[in-house]
This record gives C-alpha cells, structure tokens and sequence, in this order.
C-alpha cells in the first residue's frame, strides 16, 4: 500500500467538483450546482458554479447529478489488520476513525504516519491501551490493569507520555481508580472515553467529565433502580462459580437477569431527565447500533451469506461462528431474548436522546463478528435512519459531531473554504436515501483525489485469496 500511496499523495495540482450538489449537515440543506475548489490539501473556494474562478491548471470533475458530502468518521474502531482496514476505510470514504484501544507503539506510529503523508489512510485519533481494574477481560497486550488511585493516576500520565490523544476507560475499574482516572485526565487536559465502569452510574460518569459513552444508549440511565442494576453488576459470585464449576451458560443467565430488571423499571420521564444532563455537560454517545445488532442477531447474520466476507480470514469465520465465539456459545433462551429487548428498546431511544440534545456519534466497534471496516460505517448510518433520525441527521453522527468532539470543527466536517478537503463524492442523493451513501463516485482525502478505478483497487488489494463467502459455504 504504500506505493500506491505515495503515488497518490505525490499528486499536485488544484482540482475543481462543478455542478454538484453539497449535502452539509453543518449548513442543514443541500446546496445545488455548487463548485469545490481544492488547492493543496484545503479546500479554497466554495459558492455557485459560475461564481467560483477556477485556475487553468485546475483538473475539473463535472459533477453534475453527484452529491458531495463531508468525509466520514468511524469514532469507535479498532484495527483487525491495518493494511487491509485502511484501504477498506478509505474506499468507502471514511477519512477519519477513532482507535478505541491498542497496542500503543503500533498505533501511534500508524496514526503519526498517516499525519505526515507517509501512509495513506483515514486521520487516526488514538487512545492506545484501555485502562481497567484487575482480572480484566479486555485484550492483554493492550489494557493496563491497576488497582489503586496512584497506579490509576500513573497509567494516565504514562499514557500522556507515550502519545494519547484520549484515555480509555473500562468495565472493572473501581470508583477510586475511576475518579482518580478523570481527575488526572483533566490535570493533563486529556478526554476521558470508553465504557461505563460496572460500579459508576450514567449520571456520576457525565457529571464527572467522562466526554463520550460507548454502546448503546446508556439505558441504565433511565432505570429508577439504577442504584440496584449497579449492585447487582459487581456481585461476581455467578462468575466465580461459572468458573468453578465449568458452566459458562451461568454468565449470560445471570446478564439477562440483571438487564430485564433493568429493562422492566424502565421510565421514559427518568431517561429523559438523564438525557438533559448528558447534554448540558456534553457527554456524547457512540451506540455502535450496528456490533449490538451483530451479538443480538448473530444466528441470522451467519445463516445468511455476504459478499464481504471475501475480506476476512477464514479462521475469523470460523471464530464468528456463533457456536464458537466466546460472547455467543453460551448464550441461554432468556439471554437471546433479553438482548432483542434490549436492542428494540435502544433503537427507540436513539432519536428520543438526539430529540433531547445529545449529541450522537457514529462507530462500529469493527472486530466484533459481522462487522467489516468501512462498510459497517454505512450500516450504522442506516441503523441512525430505522432508529427514526432523518437522513441528514445521520450523516451528522458521522461528520459535524465527530469534528466538534474531537476539537476539530474549524478545519474538519464541513465543505467550506479553509477546511481540509475530505469528501466523498456520490452518485445518487444520501438524503433520498441512506443506501446511496454506497454509491461512492470518488473520495478526496487531503485534497487529492480517487476515482472510483482506484478505490476498486483498494478493495480489491484488501480481498484474501480463498477466504470470505467460499469459506462459510465449504
């Protein structure tokens, strides 16, 4: 990849998009025969076609028919091969991802890379390893474990030292290490991101500081026996027993139990009131709808044959087999049908929570079974639409939000003059319908741009020979 990348951002001389129509969810309505100037990695004009004085060296797209739109965001990812990933991102026009845990050093040179034009890929915002309480199920080679405030404090500074752009927070930690996390964070001026720890409520995290809550739609929130979900979540006893005894199925019985209480003292008027804090302290929320999907409908997503498999190993098949992943083969009936709840209650609430104020992100969680990097962007955004948000708000999630969470609303997200140019070009109008988000004409990242030829050839380098739909068929 890094020959063709070389060769793409070796390219020089302006460009021009004429005659599109420009779907900005920061202006709020399209813009029709409009023309997008690029000079360098910026964009230098923006107005009506024959208003806009384009440069004789200028190479001049007539996009008449198309829709260009900001580039996209993935602002919960993780990376499943990054040669592969990045060339999958860029070929669907996701020009910027959120790495939520990692191996630190393979991360943060991949993200500084990618920064200085010496790789191609979409702009990395990396958290680098998660930070968690001890006998952590999250990945070893990127969790750093502590126990007390001054080792919780010491892991944010470390990681500050190393290069983070966020600290990442996790399920166990204990509300000393919690706090102390956040207190630090703030001392070193670094967002606090990640889970909701089992011991912390929805509303200590917002008032706390904690700036993004990832999957779902903090549900909890709205429970008016929030207090004894939580006690519930720390007693460990069906674990310590589950592995005594070998019974695995012991875990999810006890999952369904604790979140059907938690659906069943559900109210709206306790939810609401949750969703007004989480937007005066502008806490945002990724709910990765399309993972929650994933684990909730596994058995029919692996009945069901998809083209892009093609991208994946066949040993990772095999793993997202739901008989063999270790988050599906012990699955019990109330468990299955406790998650259905869940996920119809969490797409009701997606637009409820936007209705309020809160600002929603869009992100996949890419490793989880059946998620594919790119691609799953544009499920997710199609997820925000059967939720009940309009198209445009859609596309919101996944180009004005990111940019004002990440500071970068001045130079990222919109199609105006002085903004970095990263677009996507369609061919069929994303507000008519989310599908046609797929239809991608081009991408520009940084100001040069891809045809379609070119993107076909990503996709086509990320393929693995004798892998994907074959694989599951055999």
């Amino acid at each position: 990849m890094l020959g063709f990348a070389r060769a793409v951002l070796a390219q020089s001389g302006g460009l021009a998009l004429t005659h599109v129509t420009i779907v900005d969810p920061s202006v709020g309505k399209p813009r029709q025969d409009m023309t997008i100037l690029v000079r360098g990695s910026d964009i230098a004009a923006v107005g009506r076609a024959k208003q806009v004085m384009i440069p004789i060296s200028t190479k001049v797209i007539d996009g008449t028919g198309k829709f260009v739109i900001p580039g996209l965001w993935d602002m919960h990812s993780h990376f499943r091969d990054t040669g592969r990933d990045l060339k999958m991102d860029i070929a669907n026009g996701v020009l910027g991802t959120r790495n939520m845990g990692g191996v630190a050093k393979e991360v943060f040179l991949l993200r500084d890379a990618i920064a200085h034009s010496q790789q191609l890929g979409p702009k990395i915002v990396a958290c680098g390893p998660i930070i968690d309480g001890p006998n952590s199920w999250s990945n070893p080679q990127f969790t750093i474990s502590v126990t007390t405030t001054d080792e919780a404090r010491a892991a944010v500074v470390s990681l500050k030292q190393q290069g983070t752009d966020c600290i990442k927070v996790y399920d166990g930690l204990s509300r000393d290490c919690y706090f102390a996390i956040l207190d630090e964070a703030k001392k070193l001026d670094l967002p606090v991101v990640g889970h909701l720890p089992s011991a912390i409520s929805v509303r200590e995290a917002s008032d706390a500081g904690q700036r993004s809550l990832e999957h779902g739609i903090a549900l909890a929130g709205g429970s008016t026996m929030e207090g004894d979900y939580i006690k519930r979540r720390l007693d460990q006893s069906a674990f310590q027993e589950a592995l005594r005894t070998k019974n695995f199925a012991l875990i999810p019985a006890k999952i369904a139990r604790d979140n059907t209480m938690m659906l069943d003292t559900f109210s709206q008027e306790h939810a609401d009131a949750t969703y007004r804090l989480l937007a005066k302290n502008n806490t945002f929320i990724t709910p990765t709808m399309v993972t929650e999907r994933s684990l909730t409908f596994i058995d029919d997503l692996n009945a069901k044959p998809d083209a892009r498999m093609q991208y994946v190993s066949a040993e990772e098949l095999q793993w997202w087999k739901p008989e063999n992943g270790m988050l599906t083969k012990y699955r019990t009936p109330e468990y299955i049908a406790m998650r259905k709840r869940e996920y119809a209650k969490m797409l009701e609430e997606v637009p409820r929570a936007q209705t309020v104020g809160v600002h929603l992100l869009a992100g996949t969680d890419i490793t989880i079974p059946y998620t594919y990097p790119g691609f799953s962007l544009h499920d997710e955004l199609k997820l925000f639409v059967e939720a009940g948000l309009t198209p445009m708000q859609a596309l919101e999630t996944a180009t004005t939000n990111p940019s004002l969470f990440l500071g970068l609303s001045k130079t990222w997200g919109r199609v105006e003059r002085g903004y970095t140019a990263n677009l996507v070009l369609l061919n069929a109008d994303p507000l008519e319908d989310i599908s046609n988000m797929n239809k991608i004409d081009s991408v520009v990242v940084s100001g040069q741009r891809l045809d379609r030829a070119q993107l076909d050839q990503l996709l086509n380098d990320a393929k693995i020979p004798d892998a994907g739909i074959s694989s599951q068929q055999r």
